[in-house]
């Protein structure tokens, strides 16, 4: 009987830890904070040519059943939305990134909270060198959503747009002091 006790016991702990998000990060850290887990993504994905990224740092930033989605360029001219998982995109970007040496970095952040719930729009600059080996640049906006179970963030999902290199980012969604590297707007 004592025996049994003690292996419902074991079995409840498991079956608790299983149903949780992943918890393999520091909680108390850098991602218990809006602004440390959009730190994290960008850095996750971001290095110089040849670097290799740390693709499960990259998974653990997304709850369970987190989505991206990108809408990219159709064959007549308008978009069509895709779908990936963070494990998707890790795969289709396993050695990708490094070759390319892809360096998305935060221009600008506009993000609003309710509850546990924050939506983040969140403007980028994107550094990377082309089939051509020439240097690119490019902006665009990530719209991010975020959960907070109370210990630290998860990302929900992403949205950006694939062909963010032929639409202008509107001057709302920019830094207003030129001279900042980095700047966010919470209001």
């Amino acid at each position: 009987m004592k025996y049994r006790l003690v292996l419902l016991f074991v079995i409840f702990m498991f079956a608790g830890k299983s149903f949780s998000q992943n918890n393999n990060i520091d909680t108390a850290g850098h991602l218990s904070t809006v602004d440390g887990i959009i730190h994290s993504l960008y850095d996750a994905i971001s290095g110089p040519v040849g670097e290799e990224r740390n693709w499960n740092a990259f998974k653990n930033l997304f709850a369970e059943n987190a989505r991206m989605y990108s809408a990219v360029p159709a064959k007549d001219s308008s978009s069509a939305l895709r779908c990936i998982t963070p494990q998707e995109y890790a795969d289709r970007n396993k050695t990708r990134l490094a070759d390319i040496g892809f360096n998305e970095e935060e221009l600008y952040r506009i993000a609003n909270t309710f509850g546990a719930g924050t939506q983040i729009l969140s403007t980028y600059e994107l550094h990377f060198t082309n089939k051509d080996g020439e240097q690119e640049i490019t902006k665009g906006i990530n719209n991010i959503q975020l959960y907070f179970d109370g210990q630290r963030y998860y990302i929900v999902s992403i949205f950006w747009d694939a062909n963010a290199k032929n639409i202008e980012v509107p001057e709302r969604y920019l830094p207003k002091n030129k001279n900042t590297d980095y700047q966010i707007n919470l209001q």
